[in-house]
């Protein structure tokens, strides 16, 4: 009792967290504007260069804006949840139905937990109402002698398509699901993978040219230094 009360409080508090995206991308952009307002504090020849190359300092703001607008941008999109898709495509009521059927059709003569299922078969097991549209991409995914018992999630009780994973931080299955990303406060599948990888770009040019301009002010501190120390002796 004492264990699993304990572990209450996490798991509550993980809860949280994951149902907070704007606390998370609230404390994003203060570490950008921590770090890149550091940069102007920190490093007094920017005045100077302001005035001299206008052009250097507003390449980097531009830089600032744009990576914070890519980072909300794919933070708010949607990674293409399997329940939408189903949505649209109008299969919802026949998906949860042939769930039942494609598992009792899993069982092979010999009585194996796993079986194939060979493409007339699954003609069968097509409705021939418009609300099978979703089943009727699925099986078209699936190759010949796929395994049937692998196209519905335990979670969900949702037919996936190839290369779908249920997302246990989001709590859904995901279309083409590469990963969750903690920072983003979602997941990375189909439809926002690009923009993740924009986001990658942006932020990674953009990180080490703010890394560039702390050393070179912390060279420029060092020189000062140990000018005044030439002058002293």
């Amino acid at each position: 009792m004492a264990s699993s009360s304990a572990a209450e409080p996490g798991a509550r508090l993980s809860d949280r967290t994951r149902r907070s995206p704007l606390g998370l991308r609230a404390m994003v952009l203060l570490m950008h504007v921590v770090f890149v307002g550091a940069v102007f504090l920190l490093d007094s020849t920017l005045d100077r260069r302001i005035h001299e190359e206008p052009w250097y300092i507003g390449v980097y703001g531009v830089l600032v804006l744009i990576t914070l607008a890519q980072y909300f941008y794919t933070a708010g999109s949607s990674p293409g949840y399997v329940i939408d898709a189903m949505q649209a495509s109008g299969g919802m009521h026949a998906t949860f139905i042939n769930t039942a059927t494609l598992s009792k059709q899993s069982s092979s003569k010999h009585g194996s937990l796993k079986s194939s299922t060979n493409r007339p078969d699954l003609e069968k097991l097509r409705p021939m109402s418009s609300s099978s549209s979703w089943l009727h991409q699925i099986v078209d995914l699936y190759p010949p002698g796929s395994s049937n018992r692998d196209w519905t999630c335990q979670y969900c009780k949702i037919i996936q398509p190839p290369r779908t994973r249920h997302c246990h931080d989001c709590d859904k299955c995901v279309l083409q699901f590469d990963h969750h990303c903690v920072w983003l406060g979602t997941c990375i599948g189909k439809k926002n993978h690009c923009r993740f990888w924009w986001y990658i770009f942006e932020e990674s040019i953009l990180s080490t040219w703010t890394v560039a301009l702390y050393i070179e002010s912390l060279h420029l501190d060092i020189e000062k230094v140990w000018c005044g120390r030439i002058l002293l002796v």
